[in-house]
């Protein structure tokens, strides 16, 4: 089997998972939606972002960084003993660290919620009301030990992934959305706010995915408990690894907590969940598609940095560009012509209303402009987390967002809620440039002929389907009633279900390389 062959399979396995993942994910924002009121949706979403803001630096990030490339390297070196005593080890590190990290969130999230009524002098509108505040301050201590759970059940992803075990991993977080739907169905009449049932659903689901993970992690590997061998020599390894990994992932993390704060800071409700309405469905490619495949690609990386075949590095990274950009142009051009008929149909009900779809389906069409962006930085960065390098996309990353802090302080008067979506694209794009540019230096140039070829295959066919999908929407929109379900279904999914079938048999008709890749992934996957 080829590597592209098999990256292809391997994130065909991940991205299915998370395709479920993230469509139940769409579907626990629709019935929160529907039922929670804005006020308190939003309190809850200020308050999730703490613990989820840590989880991707700490866990996500430290297992793709951190953690694959030195249990990859054990695994290759060293004998399979040792490896179960080296995860069992750092695993042991993670639950103090984690604990630690838990107790002094919370004693910290009434100084940091606090601060949101300071920004009204760069938004020029009232601050936030005393009640607001508070509501955010007792959502976020309640919250934040979800902080815990995840990160111990994300970091079980990461001798998972070097075991080339993707499948729990991917389909676990349906267990988050599947508990905080039914906490929201059964207790939010049962609680004087609302919001204490999502937070319910939080922590519910924060010990079912831990379960799992922990479950698939002693069947796949044998480790069945912590060794707290602290002193074992590679923690201090992984902490030197660590450390820039959580500063480099904190730039991020940073730049969304700050976006929410901003919209937070502004005194009409439901402006944080229509940043968090457009910021879903970026995500919703972007997880599919980037996130697996550089979740694929890093412990092959990995295995050829230790081997010294720096040429098969590169062209793997390149393969995992082409692979993102195959399926990454036509979720954007899709974004940009149907964002507004998909939100209306997905979170126009209850307190949401047409309104906050306009709101909601502009600040999207502003982040769609930097969705390529947002999936090469996943797959570039792979490149230096394989060499065991994490300290220089900490400078790019810092850099990036000073900017995006700066810009959010320049735009937010202005543009509102759009500005904060702007600013995240700008940054974004610079920090994927530089990225780029400094890797293509380390490793050599990351573009070739067969690259450049494909790019411009997958942009013809993406603008042929972009071009069909909006006379499809067109027609829809002037054919069925947009302020019915069915109406708003038909407006909606006609256009995408035209799209994609035109855009895989442009696909195929161009000869597109990771049209073929993708299809013998899928056909190993079903016959396997």
């Amino acid at each position: 089997m080829s590597k592209a062959t098999e990256h292809s399979r391997f994130a065909s396995i991940f991205a299915a998972g998370t395709l479920l993942s993230r469509a139940m994910g769409l579907i626990r924002d629709s019935v929160m939606f529907a039922f929670i009121p804005a006020f308190s949706i939003d309190a809850f979403l200020v308050a999730f972002k703490f613990p989820n803001m840590l989880r991707e630096v700490v866990g996500e990030g430290a297992s793709n960084a951190a953690f694959v490339p030195l249990f990859s390297e054990a695994l290759e070196k060293k004998s399979g003993e040792e490896f179960k005593v080296l995860v069992s080890a750092v695993l042991s590190a993670m639950i103090v660290l984690l604990a630690l990290l838990t107790v002094l969130g919370i004693l910290a999230l009434p100084t940091i919620v606090g601060g949101i009524t300071a920004l009204d002098i760069f938004t020029g509108k009232e601050p936030p009301s005393a009640e607001k505040v508070e509501l955010i301050t007792s959502i976020s201590i309640w919250t934040f030990p979800y902080l815990f759970m995840i990160c111990l059940a994300v970091f079980c992803m990461a001798p998972l992934f070097t075991l080339k075990h993707y499948s729990t991993p991917s389909w676990s977080p349906v267990l988050l959305n599947i508990s905080i739907i039914l906490c929201c169905l059964l207790f939010y009449k049962r609680f004087m706010e609302p919001a204490y049932a999502l937070v319910a659903g939080a922590w519910l689901g924060g010990v079912a995915q831990l379960l799992v993970q922990y479950i698939a992690l002693v069947n796949v590997s044998g480790i069945k408990i912590p060794n707290f061998k602290l002193n074992h020599p590679a923690i201090r390894q992984v902490m030197w690894l660590l450390l820039p990994v959580i500063i480099g992932q904190s730039a991020g993390e940073i730049n969304k907590l700050v976006d929410t704060l901003f919209a937070a800071s502004l005194p009409d409700p439901g402006t944080v969940r229509n940043l968090y309405s457009a910021n879903r469905l970026i995500q919703f490619p972007l997880s599919i598609f980037a996130v697996a495949t550089s979740v694929a690609i890093l412990p092959n990386l990995a295995k050829l940095h230790t081997k010294g075949e720096h040429d098969e590095l590169r062209i793997n990274l390149m393969q995992g560009m082409r692979q993102s950009f195959f399926f990454i142009m036509p979720a954007m051009a899709g974004l940009f012509i149907l964002g507004y008929p998909v939100i209306a149909l997905l979170f126009e009900r209850g307190e949401f209303t047409t309104l906050d779809t306009d709101m909601a389906s502009i600040a999207l069409m502003y982040y769609a402009g930097g969705l390529l962006a947002f999936a090469w930085v996943k797959i570039v960065v792979t490149g230096f987390y394989a060499m065991q390098d994490t300290r220089t996309p900490v400078i790019i990353a810092s850099c990036a967002m000073i900017l995006n802090i700066l810009l959010n302080f320049a735009l937010i008067g202005p543009l509102g809620v759009k500005g904060l979506a702007l600013s995240t694209t700008i940054s974004y794009g610079l920090n994927c440039l530089v990225l780029y540019l400094v890797l293509s230096y380390r490793v050599g140039r990351l573009w070739d002929e067969a690259f450049i070829n494909s790019l411009v295959r997958v942009l013809v066919a993406t603008v042929f389907m972009g071009a069909t999908a909006y006379g499809t929407w067109a027609f829809c929109a002037s054919s069925f009633d947009p302020t019915t379900f069915v109406g708003k279904s038909m407006i909606a999914l006609i256009p995408i279900v035209v799209g994609m079938i035109l855009y895989a048999l442009l696909a195929r008709t161009l000869s597109i390389p990771e049209y073929e890749y993708f299809m013998n992934g899928l056909r190993k996957r079903t016959n396997s």
